[in-house]
């Protein structure tokens, strides 16, 4: 009987969590990682794979995505993009809610191969008619707060946080009281909130005076009036108060959400995003977004150091959702790993609205494990 089911020689490893970057092997038993070492002897494991050339990271977390619901009538299956993008844990950010959540649970969190977690809608309908005039209009009809905190405490496994929209042009006039209802909900629940900004009223500064330690700012880097920069370009004193009181700003890039303008203001004046995802769905899979490993490359290319973009979409994602499991290649962690490539080149990206970033490096997946198991591998061509 071998040592190892399965033993990852040869490649780089890289793991924020410890502060690791260098060539060593990974080992795996049992879903969980074994052991971390150099020269491993391949004749102890079952299964042999080679990541000479290639960085070994803990597996991608996409902490927003819309993944396995209908959107605009639409449906992206988690397996469909998850695998092939290293991601081995998605988030799903308020599809669903308190009526929706118990068809998504058995249909797509129990048949999904990805790990998929739930940030519940405070209306309990998610996103059903959302950019509608009747979505707009009765949003908050559907807050339901002590069906919303029933639902939660029935799928704590599944369900680790709320979703909310600020935004008066996506939920009229209820934006600011939905925030408020989210955060009683949270408070009784123990979980952080997560708030879509964009689009003024109210104003970033009254929504962010709500969120506390834990809470999520998502499209952080939006380019709409909302956003983190003033007028003048600077960040807002409000936000840099929010990040020292321990909320959180994650990037949902996702269809109209990111401009590399706020990202170079914001990186220029030492704010950085806390975790970077893609808020991923049908309208923004093939462009902008195309998946994780490209939105990472953005970060790259703006001039984010390789381990700490790693470490936005690995640990401190985990951490975000209280996930102390993955996010690490430490011995005694599930075994989620991704094998990245990592390509010198001339390359193009592509912001939300269509301003472009040349750049010479690429993240791209060959290998995708999770529970210790190879549930993705790149054929060559």
């Amino acid at each position: 009987m071998s040592a190892y089911d399965l033993l990852i020689k040869n490649g780089e490893v890289i793991d924020p969590a410890t502060g690791t970057r260098s060539h060593l092997d990974v080992a795996v038993r049992a879903g969980r990682i074994a052991r971390l070492e150099a020269a491993l002897p391949a004749a102890d494991a079952d299964q042999v794979l080679d990541a000479t050339g290639r960085l070994v990271v803990p597996g991608l977390i996409d902490l927003h995505t819309h993944l396995g619901f209908e959107l605009h009538t639409k449906v992206v299956e988690p397996d469909d993009i998850c695998p092939r993008s290293g991601v081995t844990m998605a988030v799903d950010m308020g599809s669903t809610g308190a009526f929706t959540f118990p068809w998504y649970r058995e249909k797509v969190l129990r048949q999904a191969t990805t790990r998929v977690l739930e940030f519940i809608n405070i209306a309990s309908i998610g996103t059903i008619s959302i950019h509608t005039p009747y979505y707009v209009e009765h949003y908050g009809h559907y807050i339901n707060e002590a069906d919303t905190l029933r639902t939660i405490e029935a799928n704590r496994q599944d369900i680790r946080g709320i979703k909310v929209f600020a935004t008066s042009a996506m939920v009229g006039e209820w934006a600011l009281g939905a925030v408020q209802a989210a955060k009683r909900v949270a408070k009784a629940a123990g979980l952080p909130v997560a708030v879509h900004i964009s689009a003024p009223p109210p104003s970033l500064e009254e929504v962010i005076s709500h969120l506390e330690a834990g809470d999520i700012l998502t499209h952080s880097f939006t380019p709409h009036r909302q956003g983190i920069l003033d007028e003048a370009g600077k960040v807002r004193p409000a936000v840099r108060e929010a990040r020292e009181r321990g909320v959180l700003f994650d990037l949902g890039h996702g269809a109209g959400s990111f401009a590399f303008s706020v990202a170079e203001k914001a990186l220029a004046q030492g704010f950085l995003p806390d975790t970077i995802s893609t808020d991923i769905y049908y309208a923004n899979i093939d462009a902008p977004v195309v998946d994780l490993p490209t939105t990472l490359s953005k970060f790259l290319n703006l001039g984010l150091p390789l381990e700490e973009t790693i470490a936005r979409a690995t640990l401190h994602a985990a951490q975000a959702v209280g996930d102390t499991e993955r996010g690490s290649l430490q011995p005694g962690k599930i075994a989620d790993i991704a094998v990245l490539t990592l390509q010198e080149g001339q390359f193009t990206f592509v912001d939300s609205q269509k301003q472009q970033l040349s750049g010479k490096w690429k993240l791209g997946c060959e290998a995708t494990i999770a529970g210790g198991r190879i549930i993705y591998q790149k054929v060559e061509e």
